[in-house]
């Protein structure tokens, strides 16, 4: 999957899951949606779980702890490295 489709799921996902404004997520792909405070940990299950039903793929704990994890830019790339192993 390209990765700007890969970041409009993501960012639809935070616009339906949270109440931040599409434009506001598209300002903010590059920081933390944990620092901005979209999502908290509770949240944070419901978004893994929901990304790996939609692309059918499991995250590691070395990929939870990569910081690249926290960002919608960053995720995305992770995301399509996944998808690109299958």
């Amino acid at each position: 999957m390209e990765l700007l489709q890969l970041k409009q799921w993501l960012i639809s996902w935070f616009e339906k899951n949270t109440d931040m404004k599409k434009d506001e997520i598209e300002n903010g792909v590059s920081i933390s949606y944990f620092e901005k405070g979209w999502i908290d940990s509770l949240k944070f299950i419901s978004f893994v779980s929901d990304i790996e039903d939609e692309f059918g793929i499991r995250f590691s704990n070395e990929e939870f702890q990569n910081r690249e994890f926290s960002t919608i830019n960053g995720l995305a790339e992770i995301i399509q490295k996944k998808t690109g192993e299958k």
